[in-house]
């Protein structure tokens, strides 16, 4: 019976998704704000990153050439920045943010004069590019 229930939690963790987030060991990495501020100040592009903060603004949903894509501007108060999302919905599930709640995004940076966007927050199918992730309510979607 356990080595059943423990195939059965293996088996939810190795399919992308929405996933809930077990204690410790799962997301790869932490946030790291001040990475994006350098990021920012640098005009970067096409950097892998992680940033948390408080869900902003929740925008429309953008028709684009891979896809729609959920939009929302998260705040990153520690840096002083803020930071567009674009996740893209024909690859992963749509996340249930609202406004004031925080968030634990990994993508890829591109800079802009607002503060920056991150996309690739999603598994890559094609395996070509790293995979990215929202971590939203203890739930993982990717």
């Amino acid at each position: 019976m356990r080595a059943a229930a423990l195939i059965a939690v293996l088996a939810l963790f190795a399919v992308g998704g929405c996933r809930t987030v077990p204690p410790t060991g799962t997301v790869t990495a932490s946030a790291d704000n001040a990475a994006v501020k350098n990021a920012f100040e640098r005009r970067a592009e096409n950097v892998e990153l992680t940033a948390s903060g408080a869900i902003d603004r929740v925008l429309s949903d953008q028709d684009g050439p891979s896809g729609p894509h959920e939009r929302f501007i998260v705040r990153l108060s520690d840096v002083g920045l803020t930071l567009l999302v674009e996740h893209n919905l024909s690859i992963a599930p749509r996340v249930p943010v609202a406004v004031g709640g925080t968030v634990l995004v990994h993508g890829e940076y591109v800079w802009n004069a607002q503060g920056g966007l991150l996309h690739f927050t999603h598994h890559d199918p094609d395996g070509s590019h790293e995979g990215g992730y929202v971590v939203y309510d203890g739930k993982r979607y990717d």
